[in-house]
Order: C-alpha cells, then structure tokens, then sequence
C-alpha cells in the first residue's frame, strides 16, 4: 500500500510512504524490467542481506523540469531511505520521526530506454551502511602522520573485513553473480584499488574502488566504476560511463551519446 505524503523536502519530488516491511518478496522473475520500485527493493535484500527487515522505506520519485524533455510517464530516478521506527496506532509514523536521519538512503537511476532497464547509476549512504568507514576517517583526522602501514593496522584492529591488506579477499567478496540481474549483464574487473584521503580536513571514508567492464546482455560493452566500504563490504557507488542509451536518445534530460 502507498500514501502519498505532502509538503516535504523537495516541491520537485512526488513522496511516497510505503507502509511495508523491506522484507516483503517478490520473485525476482516475477518482476518486471520497468517496476523499478520493486526491482530497487530486490537489490536491497541482495546486496546488503543484514538490513533489517523491520526498516520502514520512504521512496521519494524524482522528476524532472525540463518541459522540453519528454518520456515516459515513470519514475525511473528515485531514492528509497530506510527509516527505523514503529508505526503509531492509525498506522503512520510519529510526527518527529522526521527529525531524525534515515538508516539508509539509496538513489536509483535505471535505463528506461533500453530493453532490460539496467541500472546504470547507485548512491549509497546511512549509518547502517558507511558508518563505521566515517567514524574511522574522524578519528583518523587525529592521526594525520598515520601511515599507509598504520592505517592498515587500525582499520584491522577496528574490524574491517576488507583493509588494504585484504584485497584478495576483497575481489572473492565481488558481489558479480547478485549484480546481474540489476544492471542487465555481466561486470569484468579490471582493477581494484583501497582509497583513503589523507587529508585530515576532509575526512572522506576509506574505500575499495573497483574499475570494471560491463559487459550488457544485448552486446553492449561499457566501462563502469563501484565503490565500496570495507568494514562490511557493502556497496556505495555504481557509475556506468558513459550511459548508454538508444541510437539519439536522451537520458535525464540530456543528450546521450550514441550506443556502441
């Protein structure tokens, strides 16, 4: 069930509460390519399997201003947050819940044009996801004459699964097999780096950053570009390059380049 909702954060977003569990299934066959909703759900559960089910999502569906820009009437731009509350008795949430900051929040952008809808772009953030990575760069902020050395060692010491020390067990844990059905193909790792900014003032997370090929179902090929946390493993980032779309398309709201 979906209630809309007024008078939140954006005038330019449509907002929807769903009052539903995230544990709620779907077959993933039973899915189709263009209820991007459901399909952002499924990879939700696939990727980051220790979410917990109880976590009550709010989608918020982008629009686009561009009146010169004509699609679909779908919400293929989205972002699900993950709040973490109970329900009042007439089945809403507490008023103040909105004060607070969701567990998770992750943007989806899908492919509407091409036929399998592939997911071509992914952010995300939240507590449950990089914040571990973030409570160790501000700590670290204290320790700006760490080295690499050291840097590892803490973050081992922290209980990081995937220090920079880790990378063979890092590219084992490369979520390949789940990603597929989502970004309609197959992804070849080129390489993989462990990334953390030394620079105290900006205290940016360490990161695992993975520069692949994606090879799409259709023949397709494209380079992309996934980023992710290494206390858990878990995904932050996913940025096809170029975007792909048909032969002349336009892709949000501006000119795509020719396919391949």
């Amino acid at each position: 069930m979906l209630a809309s909702m007024q008078n939140r954060p954006s005038k330019s977003a449509l907002i929807l509460f769903a009052l539903c569990a995230l544990c709620g299934r779907a077959a993933a066959n039973d899915t189709r390519p263009d209820d991007y909703v459901a399909r952002a759900r499924e990879f939700l559960r696939a990727l980051y399997p220790g979410l917990d089910g109880r976590l009550r999502p709010v989608i918020i569906g982008h629009r686009l201003r561009d009146p010169g820009f004509t699609s679909p009437d779908t919400m293929n731009f989205f972002t699900i947050l993950l709040y973490d509350f109970e329900l009042g008795p007439a089945g809403e949430p507490m008023k103040d819940v909105w004060c607070s900051d969701p567990t998770v929040s992750a943007q989806f952008i899908f492919d509407w044009q091409s036929e399998n809808k592939e997911l071509y772009d992914l952010n995300v953030r939240g507590p449950a996801i990089d914040g571990a990575a973030k409570e160790f760069a501000i700590e670290f902020g204290k320790h700006g004459e760490w080295s690499d050395a050291k840097i590892g060692a803490a973050l081992n010491d922290a209980r990081a699964k995937f220090g920079p020390d880790h990378k063979a067990e890092f590219l084992h844990a490369f979520p390949r097999e789940q990603l597929k059905p989502f970004m309609g193909g197959d992804l070849e790792v080129v390489s993989a780096g462990f990334n953390f900014e030394h620079n105290a003032e900006m205290r940016l997370p360490p990161t695992w950053v993975v520069q692949a090929k994606w090879h799409a179902i259709d023949g397709r090929d494209s380079d992309c570009t996934l980023a992710f946390e290494p206390f858990h493993g878990y995904l932050t980032m996913i940025m096809l390059m170029p975007v792909v779309p048909k032969s002349g398309g336009q892709q949000n709201g501006k000119p795509g380049p020719k396919a391949p």
